[in-house]
């Protein structure tokens, strides 16, 4: 389930990781509204890669054009400039953003590689974190998704935006694939749908129709009971990522609620039909 530390807990907060000067408006945007909805922190979290500073001090170094017609030898001093214009741009976006929602922001500053600076942030307060990825996760500097479940243990959801991220307006959308999820899905829909007034849409997604009859019974007993939220038509993917992620795009949601590890976003597979078709923040339980 996922969970956030209120403010004044020290338990843990929404810690908001960037790694250059090209943050995501709809990530950080998505960011605060997590935040708001669990009354909780943010701590902007900017990485100054160590491997790429490495990697500058070889003579070898060099650093490519866009068109791949020039390049020139990488100053290590030149990197380290960029890292403070990009780190300075980054904290003072958010910082605008949460002070207008009244959440209180952290700055900091890692050298580090980005998959231990997460770690080494989210141990600092507690285990009560949510991690939020101000680029889009199709960016050389982001880490996987493996990457981030495996080894950043003190935290109980990611926030990641795709390169066509274009809205957090629309409904909310649970997608899921294992009915004794969905509890605790709706809990965490209901607290961000709280602070907008927006819509919750279920939304089943199975390999095998048998799989997609039980979710959709079970989604059926527990929406009964509800007064808010609505079922949508279930999604009978088949094993495919592609046929999942459209059923998403569809929905024209503004978050989408998943499980890393299924069919939606698969250990290994393709995340590709992910990146193309996702146009809203997910939020994603291990």
């Amino acid at each position: 389930m996922i969970h956030i530390a209120e403010a004044g807990e020290a338990k843990g907060r929404v810690v908001v990781q960037a790694c250059s000067g090209r943050s995501s408006p709809i990530a950080l945007e998505a960011a605060v509204w997590l935040a708001r909805a669990f009354q909780s922190e943010i701590e902007s979290l900017f990485v100054e890669d160590q491997q790429l500073i490495e990697l500058a001090s070889y003579p070898f170094a060099r650093e490519i054009s866009l068109s791949g017609r020039a390049s020139r030898a990488i100053c290590c001093e030149d990197m380290e400039r960029e890292f403070r214009f990009a780190s300075a741009a980054f904290h003072a976006e958010l910082s605008a953003l949460a002070r207008a929602a009244e959440i209180n922001v952290r700055p900091r500053v890692i050298r580090d590689e980005p998959v231990n600076a997460l770690t080494t942030a989210c141990a600092a307060y507690g285990p009560w974190n949510a991690v939020a990825l101000a680029e889009p996760f199709t960016s050389p500097a982001c880490p996987s998704f493996k990457s981030l479940f495996e080894s950043v243990q003190d935290t109980t959801g990611l926030l990641v935006v795709g390169p066509n991220a274009q809205r957090t307006t629309g409904p909310i959308v649970i997608a899921v694939e294992q009915a004794d999820l969905l509890s605790a899905m709706l809990s965490v829909a209901d607290r961000l749908a709280a602070v907008r007034e927006i819509e919750v849409l279920v939304c089943p997604i199975a390999a095998l129709e048998h799989e997609l009859a039980e979710i959709e019974a079970t989604a059926r007993l527990v929406m009964a009971g509800r007064e808010t939220g609505r079922l949508a038509a279930g999604t009978l993917a088949r094993g495919a990522e592609a046929a999942a992620a459209e059923a998403l795009r569809r929905l024209q949601p503004g978050l989408v609620i998943g499980q890393f590890g299924g069919l939606l976003v698969p250990v290994d597979g393709d995340l590709r039909p992910l990146a193309a078709g996702l146009e809203c923040p997910m939020l994603l339980m291990r």
